[in-house]
């Protein structure tokens, strides 16, 4: 076991197994258990067993050469929403096994049936390609927290009647601004339902239980704004990035309609700023909506600034019992980015032909690139090294370039083939804009359907270039509303380069 892995992850255990499939169920049976224990009803624990199953029976039948004996390693650990499980293997790259996994429901749990299959039993699944080190499938499951719904009567659950008129002059509403605490998370659940019933795209937002283990975990702090008689009126969060530690996004804000138009959702947003400050984060962003202009504004108004549209993110369905207006497409939003410690200069490798829109975006954020030329001789890993998350309740999915070897074209290729097959609407690609291979091939995953989206600085290993994919998804740009002239020349800018115009 990996001692350096053990000091800084909760309850981890590992077992090391030979690529002989008739240890497959001694996998899915450890696995199994340790489930049980984290507290997995056992209907969970069979979905979880044969998400296992089949992971291992891909790494045995696409990562290793039918004659060669070797190891592979599977490990558990609590995670704060549930149970992480990874499967470890130095075989050949995730592309082979994206590539020939099919879904066939008649071959037997131990042979390959396809990534559907896991991605039908557990909540999350990762492919990391790590070039020399080899490849993990992660495995996420969430525990059955109680919703929302289950805390309430319907009755109790009523949309926030809007709009609400604005104060008066002389009235005053007196509030102090603190973290909120784990046992207070039935509130926010509470507040987001009632104020965009269930098209909110954190999806964690309606499970209190779940926000109370991010809370202690550290992956979110939570502001609130408190009345005297102590009812929280609103409440705004920074979610810490696993991926992209040096930055931070502005998330779960809602003000209860009595307590709008009072500058609460400021004073919130101003206690999260002071926080990322004392944590040394470089820098926070938000996404705002574009079916109207005020969520842009108050992100203006805070200092944050347009760097990004992210086309037909949201999707465009009914919201629950009518809650919210239905949309008339799938939402766009609006990424925006606020420096907290501006970097001495920005040394990126930009594609040439999108070098004067990257330059603009980074002037409105109040930094200065520098363009570097390419080098003669680029660099060379043995394998790309790749990650691939998909979000269920959005319909899309990210995929994070981290270095590019020989295979990065067609492991692409795959990896958007299969998310297009399992009906992914929107995809979006974040690239490295500090590695030369982001200007050398940008124009090859063009070529494959993807489109400039703009720049998020601070993240996983650099700041991203983000391009992205519609799979067949209609959008009327003109029904996009901006509320800046960056914002609009992006959308121009946006809307020349997406293929489908």
């Amino acid at each position: 076991m990996d001692e350096s892995i053990t000091e800084t992850t909760c309850e981890y255990s590992q077992l090391t197994l030979p690529n002989d499939p008739s240890y497959n169920e001694v996998a899915a049976a450890y696995v199994g258990e340790i489930a049980e224990k984290f507290g997995f009803e056992e209907n969970d624990r069979a979905l979880i067993r044969t998400a296992v199953l089949e992971a291992v029976g891909n790494v045995i039948h696409h990562a290793f050469e039918p004659d060669e004996r070797a190891q592979y390693a599977i490990s558990c650990e609590r995670a704060p929403l549930g149970l992480k499980i990874t499967i470890k293997d130095r075989g050949l790259p995730a592309d082979r096994l994206l590539e020939q996994c099919v879904h066939d429901p008649s071959t037997s749990p131990g042979q390959c049936r396809g990534i559907s299959v896991m991605k039908d039993c557990v909540d999350e699944v990762e492919f990391r390609n790590q070039g020399p080190d080899g490849k993990e499938i992660i495995l996420v499951k969430y525990l059955k927290n109680r919703g929302i719904a289950d805390y309430f009567q319907a009755c109790h659950l009523e949309p926030y009647v809007a709009p609400v008129p604005r104060k008066e002059p002389g009235e005053n509403i007196e509030f102090s601004i603190r973290e909120l605490k784990p046992s207070e998370t039935v509130e926010v659940s509470r507040t987001v339902y009632r104020a965009y019933g269930y098209s909110y795209a954190y999806e964690h937002a309606y499970y209190p239980d779940r926000l109370a283990d991010l809370i202690q975990s550290g992956r979110i702090f939570i502001s609130a704004a408190v009345t005297p008689s102590g009812e929280i009126a609103g409440h705004c969060a920074l979610i810490r990035m696993e991926n992209a530690p040096r930055i931070a996004e502005l998330g779960l804000g809602a003000v209860k309609p009595r307590f709008r138009f009072h500058g609460i959702f400021t004073a919130l947003t101003e206690h999260l700023i002071r926080e990322a400050r004392s944590e040394g984060l470089m820098g926070i962003f938000g996404e705002a909506v574009t079916n109207h202009t005020f969520s842009q504004q108050t992100g203006h108004g805070l200092g944050l600034r347009d760097c990004a549209l992210l086309v037909g993110y949201v999707p465009a369905t009914a919201s629950f019992k009518e809650i919210t207006e239905e949309l008339l497409q799938r939402e766009t939003l609006v990424v925006q980015f606020l420096y907290l410690s501006k970097p001495s200069r920005a040394a990126i490798y930009s594609p040439p032909h999108h070098e004067d829109m990257i330059l603009k975006i980074y002037q409105n954020l109040g930094a200065s690139p520098e363009f570097l030329a390419l080098p003669q001789a680029a660099p060379e890993l043995s394998e790309s090294v790749i990650t691939t998350t998909a979000s269920r309740s959005k319909d899309s999915a990210e995929i994070h370039v981290h270095g590019y070897g020989p295979n990065v074209l067609a492991d692409m290729k795959n990896r958007v083939k299969e998310l297009c097959l399992r009906q992914t609407d929107t995809i979006q690609l974040y690239l490295d804009l500090a590695d030369p291979g982001t200007a050398r091939f940008c124009k090859h995953f063009e070529e494959m359907g993807f489109f400039f989206s703009g720049v998020l600085p601070g993240g996983s290993t650099g700041d991203a270039l983000i391009l992205q994919y519609l799979n067949n998804v209609p959008i009327d740009y003109d029904k996009i509303k901006l509320d800046s002239e960056t914002a609009r020349e992006l959308l121009a800018y946006v809307r020349s380069k997406d293929p489908n115009m």
